[in-house]
């Protein structure tokens, strides 16, 4: 989420408080939360502008009261959801909806479809639809202004200076982020290998980007691809996930390492000057001590593939439609339990390293379910064995392993969302919806 709220205004002296962001406070296992991005586009896939008569900042304002609208300047950039969770704007006005954690998968489900609900009758309203797509297919990243919120200036500029495709990520692209508490640091080793052993597979089969500029490109998913163009020093697959044992001290080490991006002061976001966030606190200058909330904001703008926030956050998935966005939650949920954990590492799936993991992840964009691995199963046998392993996990931890079911009928058809785009974009099919593939 990037809605910017004040926090904690304690200078740093130690540092336990960098390590502090990454431990956990009350983790309770099988909590998940989930943040799902959607695309505002009028009938035909362009995308629509956030200000105006008829745009997306119109259809944000019609749902404050009863929600709690978050202002910059003049402008609503967020919601205050009145049952908790929150509404947020991404820089091309994507529509972010962020869950509560929740212990079970049928209150994370009513959360997720009231949610979403409320916001398509307004979006209706307004003369346009959200809709569940990777990368929107028929617009260019310029086509439209960015949302006005000060942050997304500057990382407009600094993401111009460190790759080639930095804009199209910030304007055009929307993803699915499932987030999963950990308890310590043995078990969020044990959850990171297990996530490392399963991505790529799920990313295959649920890849959901193969349009762009109006027409089909050779990837199925062109997400993964963008983001390796975006900044390679804060995005992709940190080293320090593949020690042997994945450490919060490590975590703080790599995040302090990378460039401060901005901070706020007096309330005023400001550029970094092109240092490190180790750097500022050793000589932060005339913007005075470094502060708990400026490392926040810092580990705020870092987007590896996995991410720690004292809660494992997985963030390779497309945006997709809502039975599939609850059947990878489940999926995920059965898979990292304790019992999903001790199934994978008998089941005999590739322990990637770094490099080989980033290839996998490549390739299964590219290709979808018809990736040929160098190593480990193909990806529908592959998909069969997650799907028994999740459902076991699922059934021990009181859940209902039907949940799965929508994973499971693109598995038996060797299918993900892309192949639909595909088959039918030339009959006038326009793409997924929230509610169905």
């Amino acid at each position: 989420m990037s809605t910017y709220q004040p926090g904690d205004k304690t200078p740093i002296t130690a540092c336990s408080q960098l390590t502090d962001l990454f431990t956990p406070g009350a983790p309770r296992p099988g909590r998940v939360g989930i943040e799902l991005e959607l695309l505002p586009v009028r009938p035909g896939g362009r995308l629509v502008e956030y200000g105006g008569p008829g745009g997306v900042e119109e259809m944000l304002a019609r749902l404050a009261p009863p929600h709690e609208a978050i202002r910059e300047g003049e402008h609503v950039t967020a919601l205050l959801l009145k049952g908790g969770g929150m509404v947020g704007l991404e820089p091309g006005a994507q529509v972010e909806i962020a869950s509560p954690p929740m212990d079970r998968l049928a209150d994370l489900e009513a959360f997720l479809r009231e949610s979403a609900e409320g916001l398509r009758r307004s979006a209706l309203a307004s003369g346009f639809e959200l809709v569940p797509w990777g990368v929107a297919p028929m617009d260019g990243e310029e086509d439209l202004a960015d949302v006005p919120k000060a942050r997304y200036a500057i990382l407009r500029d600094h993401l111009l200076a460190t790759g080639s495709l930095g804009r199209r990520m910030m304007k055009l692209t929307a993803s699915t982020q499932i987030s999963l508490d950990y308890r310590d640091e043995t078990e969020l080793t044990s959850m990171i290998q297990a996530a490392t052993r399963v991505i790529p597979y799920v990313l295959a089969f649920t890849s959901n980007a193969p349009v762009y500029r109006g027409r089909r490109t050779s990837w199925a998913t062109q997400r993964p691809r963008i983001w390796r163009g975006t900044d390679p020093g804060r995005c992709g697959l940190p080293a320090f996930l593949f020690a042997d044992r994945v450490t919060y001290r490590a975590a703080a080490r790599w995040a302090a390492s990378r460039q401060l991006i901005l901070m706020v002061r007096d309330g005023v976001f400001l550029p970094g000057d092109g240092r490190t966030f180790a750097q500022w606190l050793e000589e932060p200058g005339d913007r005075g001590p470094v502060t708990v909330e400026d490392w926040n904001l810092h580990v705020s703008t870092l987007f590896p593939d996995l991410r720690l926030r004292s809660y494992l956050e997985v963030r390779v998935f497309d945006a997709l439609p809502l039975p599939l966005v609850l059947a990878v939650a489940a999926l995920l949920k059965g898979l990292l339990s304790d019992a999903g954990r001790r199934a994978l590492e008998r089941a005999g799936l590739p322990l990637r390293g770094r490099r080989e993991l980033a290839k996998a992840l490549v390739e299964a964009a590219r290709h979808g379910p018809r990736w040929r691995p160098a190593e480990g199963p193909a990806p529908a046998d592959a998909m069969n064995l997650l799907l028994r392993i999740s459902a076991d996990g699922l059934r021990e931890g009181g859940e209902d392993p039907a949940r799965l079911e929508p994973l499971r009928e693109l598995a038996e058809g060797g299918q993900c969302p892309a192949d639909r785009w595909r088959r039918e974009r030339a009959k006038g099919w326009d793409g997924p919806t929230l509610g169905n593939a």
